[in-house]
């Protein structure tokens, strides 16, 4: 990438097996009791690019997919479920963000879209995207960091760590080591939830949680932690 170009070019892809995995842990196993707010996360994943890359000041263009685990409504039989999935997908639409549902070959109702690396991998061959950003957990795309390495394109994983109880049986949910190894970056989101705000807001955070009446300047609170973790993987 050029420093003395004006547009940095980002891809951000989500496998939606793990955004509904944090999703389900946020509502209902989490003190927040929220959700990810789409179009916040966007904003974040912006604001992290330009810092990480160097690129402050400069103009971003964002291309967001989300993959979805399932094929379109054909795994759900009720209609409440349909439902749902229709005003999941609007919420991804008002945030800019394009849905691909899984095809039958691939489908797996608990695993992953692997549409996301072929569509991934074309987007950084054909010189659409000067970063990759990922978010998932799954060891399954273990195999997209080092073609898009090829092709010159750096990726930067955003993954998940969080255990919680479900019926008094402890779950652990955590990211590939293995893909995490393989990424050239590395955040690990569950601490910028639990600690920082992904945006300069006194009102919400990542996932739509109003900020305490006696937190002071956010916006220098976050600036300088995100000055810390580029520091650390520089």
């Amino acid at each position: 990438m050029s420093s003395q170009r004006s547009i940095l070019r980002v891809g951000f892809f989500l496998d939606g097996y793990t955004v509904r995995k944090v999703n389900d842990y946020y509502l209902k196993y989490h003190r927040y009791h929220a959700r990810l707010d789409f179009r916040a996360l966007k904003a974040w994943v912006r604001d992290y690019a330009q810092r990480l890359f160097g690129r402050e000041g400069n103009f971003i263009e964002l291309y967001s997919h989300y993959y979805h685990p399932y094929v379109k409504f054909a795994d759900c039989g009720e209609t409440s479920c349909i439902t749902g999935m229709e005003r999941f997908e609007k919420q991804l639409m008002r945030a800019g963000i394009e849905m691909h549902y899984n095809i039958p070959e691939y489908a797996d109702k608990m695993g992953p879209n692997m549409l996301l690396v072929e569509d991934a991998y074309l987007y950084a061959y054909y010189h659409k995207v000067d970063v990759l950003v990922l978010m998932s957990t799954q060891g399954q795309y273990s195999t997209l960091p080092e073609r898009l390495k090829k092709e010159g394109v750096p990726m930067l994983l955003l993954g998940w760590n969080f255990m919680y109880e479900k019926e008094n049986t402890p779950v652990y949910w955590k990211t590939d080591p293995s893909l995490r190894e393989l990424s050239g970056y590395y955040v690990a989101m569950e601490q910028v939830a639990e600690k920082y705000p992904p945006k300069r807001s006194a009102s919400t955070n990542l996932f739509m949680l109003p900020y305490s009446t006696n937190m002071h300047h956010p916006t220098n609170v976050w600036s300088r932690y995100l000055h810390k973790v580029i520091a650390s993987l520089e």
